[in-house]
């Protein structure tokens, strides 16, 4: 498979921005163009590492005659820091016709923050509102707001209404972003008008061995077959871990290479290991068991939880892709997640 349009294979520690960097999604690529084109609201959902930002920013910026508006989520302290970054993520052009419709609910902008007294969401709304003509806003990583993004679900309903034209794309890749806005029922704002999935699968082995090769290639190294199969074997294939080595493997060994790959990725997986736990004796019983492969008959004598909680807790880890039953087993089939769930 050749990189999406032609374009190269390029290692970066930057998310892309160019579809013409995007690595074998030609599929999700062009189901994202088509829902933001019809200003329908969309979830990318995935592990972490496997290319969601850069999927997001990327289509996003193809689109013609639409401003981008992007948010950073990662370790956001709540509602009144979401405020925060919303607001200092929107354009400069922008900002002067935010500022007044803040001014008109007696909000004070600083050069750092904002000052109000409102209830976040109102000014949450506002902001959005002010913005939201022919606009994609991405909401990175928004499972970091933990319970904010609950109080987020009645704005959402609402800006659904009132900007047509607003494309909301939330990244993310907790299990409680899933609940939150994609198991919506009954009265429940969201009910009947969730947002479409876009799921980030991981890579063929096939697809991750040309995305190594091309890449060395292209920054001019040299590897050999056993070196490749090396990296898959530690790293697995999701595109994040990959990219991690080939940054690295562009200016130092091998062995070098890989082994700060590792460390650097665990990190990263523990963090998300941490998300899905969420100070669970139960969960983090689970995820031991689910590193090392167990069945559900297993499962279930150890960790003495419901059927239905049980059942619910793995069938978010499979739509996520960290989990994956091979016949009668479940297990975490990436091993970074696997080395960093041990250790959790």
């Amino acid at each position: 498979m050749q990189s999406t349009l032609g374009g190269k294979v390029i290692f970066t520690k930057r998310p892309r921005y160019d579809i013409e960097e995007i690595f074998d999604r030609e599929e999700e690529i062009k189901q994202l163009i088509f829902l933001l084109k019809n200003n329908e609201w969309t979830i990318i959902l995935g592990p972490r590492m496997s290319g969601k930002t850069s999927l997001a920013l990327a289509v996003s910026n193809s689109i013609p005659n639409k401003r981008v508006v992007y948010v950073d989520l990662v370790k956001v302290k709540g509602l009144k820091d979401f405020v925060n970054r919303l607001y200092f993520s929107i354009p400069k052009t922008l900002t002067e016709k935010v500022k007044e419709s803040l001014d008109v609910i007696g909000v004070r902008v600083g050069p750092t923050t904002l000052s109000f007294k409102l209830r976040s969401t109102s000014v949450i709304e506002t902001i959005i509102k002010s913005i939201c003509q022919d606009t994609i806003l991405i909401l990175d990583e928004a499972q970091d707001l933990k319970e904010g993004i609950n109080h987020l679900v009645p704005v959402l309903h609402r800006l659904l209404n009132t900007c047509p034209s607003l494309s909301v794309i939330f990244t993310g890749s907790a299990i409680g972003l899933i609940k939150t806005l994609l198991e919506q029922k009954g009265e429940q704002p969201l009910a009947g008008r969730k947002p479409t999935e876009i799921l980030l699968k991981p890579w063929s082995e096939e697809t991750a061995i040309e995305y190594l090769e091309e890449g060395l290639q292209n920054c001019k190294v040299k590897y050999t077959k056993e070196e490749i199969r090396e990296v898959i074997n530690e790293l697995g294939t999701l595109v994040g871990w990959l990219n991690i080595y080939g940054v690295n493997r562009c200016v130092k060994k091998h062995e070098d290479a890989l082994k700060y790959a590792i460390e650097e990725a665990i990190g990263i997986a523990m963090e998300e290991i941490n998300n899905i736990i969420e100070d669970q004796a139960w969960r983090r019983k689970a995820i031991k068991l689910l590193a090392i492969g167990s069945t559900w008959s297993i499962l279930e004598d150890n960790l003495k939880v419901s059927t239905e909680t049980l059942s619910k807790f793995l069938d978010r880890l499979e739509r996520l892709y960290v989990v994956q039953k091979i016949g009668r087993t479940y297990v975490i089939s990436d091993p970074v997640y696997r080395k960093a769930s041990l250790r959790a």
